[in-house]
């Protein structure tokens, strides 16, 4: 007998859920997203397809009461003695199908054979102590080796920056991973109201705990990401871009590669509107001076200003386009910024990114959403802000920021002339 039910999702959860997906998916998300009923109807219906299943959840007791709560709603769909519950071994079988659900108090207890599918539900929690360690190199990850087929999703809400953090950076440097953040609003059946008592429950708006108990991002005292993937992709969802955005400075900026595998990038900005990035590689000096001239004479509205990175090759590109007659600016991003918050025009420049974000439209692009998402701050030891350096992030992800260091440059400073001594330069949006 061959049964397949007709579950419903979310929207969120059909992101996570897609077939389409890599091997393994990471989902940091906000209090009561619905990830854990998604996935008991995820399961059930994998159970159907004849796919062996292991959960994995925090504590013993959870995994009866997640049954119950979630599981038993669905399985009333079926006829009775198509599916049987071992409340003692937390065993379901549905036609043939095992799904084992398994604590992580016993990391060192949970074997088993090949199985098509893991959940670890509650990554933030089982995953941040040296149990949690234990639990992913020394049991899930051989399991999920076995069977090449087999496939993980791994998610819950962040607990501090843990294994949990660093499995849902993967995807920027391994194909066979993806990472979705969801906030608490990205529940369709959850009130507005209801999220203002999540938030006042957590210590209110102002409480950096909002962020991850909310929105689903990765907070720490050390270090952090400057972009959250939630602004990111809010930023890159509109399908035309707003005439009332485009108002402002058009203005380029040039990153210009450093090593042989690193690409040169120009990015155009006008107003709060990025719509065209083009990307370079193993060009000279003049062949790249050469394609910006051409874009710039292509261009019916000229660029007020392009800022050129002229840390290493960058210079002689400079210099090329200067003698061509093009409103080059140098922008070095190892000078001095002129706010003494940070620690140098880098820093500055991509903080300056960073605040206008909330109001700005970019043109959608993988691989400018990966580079922001390694984007990281931290303060020196005088307590000036700074961004990771290039060769560190390289270091880490296997590639330089070299997009979005160009959406950056963009930012490097305002052209145009103060006209009031109390202009705001800070930086925190025009």
């Amino acid at each position: 007998m061959n049964l397949r039910l007709d579950f419903s999702y979310t929207p969120a959860q059909l992101k996570v859920f897609d077939e389409k997906n890599p091997r393994f998916v990471t989902v940091a998300k906000g209090r009561r997203l619905g990830f854990t009923r998604g996935c008991a109807k995820y399961v059930i219906e994998n159970l159907l397809m004849g796919n062996n299943i292991l959960w994995v959840d925090t504590i013993q007791a959870n995994l009866q009461n997640y049954y119950e709560l979630y599981f038993t709603p669905e399985l009333k769909k079926l006829p009775k003695d198509f599916y049987s519950w071992s409340v003692q071994d937390k065993k379901l079988i549905i036609n043939g199908a095992v799904l084992h659900m398994r604590s992580a108090e016993r990391s060192e207890n949970i074997e088993g054979f090949g199985y098509d599918l893991v959940i670890l539900n509650e990554a933030g929690i089982i995953l941040k102590s040296s149990k949690g360690e234990y639990l992913w190199f020394n049991a899930i990850r051989p399991m999920l080796l076995d069977n090449p087929n087999s496939r993980a999703i791994i998610g819950g809400v962040p607990k501090g920056k843990n294994l949990f953090y660093e499995l849902c950076k993967k995807e920027l440097s391994d194909s066979n991973w993806r990472h979705f953040q969801f906030s608490s609003y990205d529940n369709p059946f959850l009130k507005e109201e209801q999220i203002k008592e999540l938030i006042e429950e957590v210590g209110g708006e102002s409480n950096e705990v909002v962020k991850q108990e909310i929105y689903g991002e990765f907070i720490d005292s050390s270090n952090a990401e400057l972009f959250s993937l939630s602004e990111i992709e809010n930023a890159m969802s509109a399908n035309s871009f707003s005439v009332e955005k485009m108002q402002g400075e058009n203005i380029w900026g040039l990153d210009v590669a450093r090593y042989g595998d690193d690409k040169s990038v120009l990015a155009k900005r006008k107003g709060f509107v990025v719509d065209e990035i083009k990307k370079y590689s193993q060009l000279g000096t003049m062949e790249l001076a050469n394609r910006i001239l051409a874009e710039y004479n292509q261009s019916e509205i000229k660029p007020k200003g392009i800022f050129v990175d002229t840390c290493g090759l960058g210079v002689g590109v400079y210099d090329v386009l200067q003698n061509y007659g093009l409103p080059v600016f140098e922008a070095n991003s190892a000078n001095s910024a002129t706010s003494n918050e940070y620690l140098n025009k880098r820093a500055q420049m991509y903080f300056t990114f960073a605040k206008n974000l909330k109001h700005m439209e970019i043109i959608k692009d993988e691989e400018l959403k990966k580079d922001m998402r390694m984007i990281e701050y931290e303060y020196n030891d005088k307590g000036l802000l700074k961004i990771v350096s290039k060769e560190q992030l390289k270091k880490n992800y296997g590639k330089s920021p070299d997009v979005s260091d160009a959406v950056a440059l963009t930012f490097f400073e305002k052209l145009y002339t103060r006209n009031h001594t109390n202009e705001d330069w800070s930086y925190d949006g025009w």
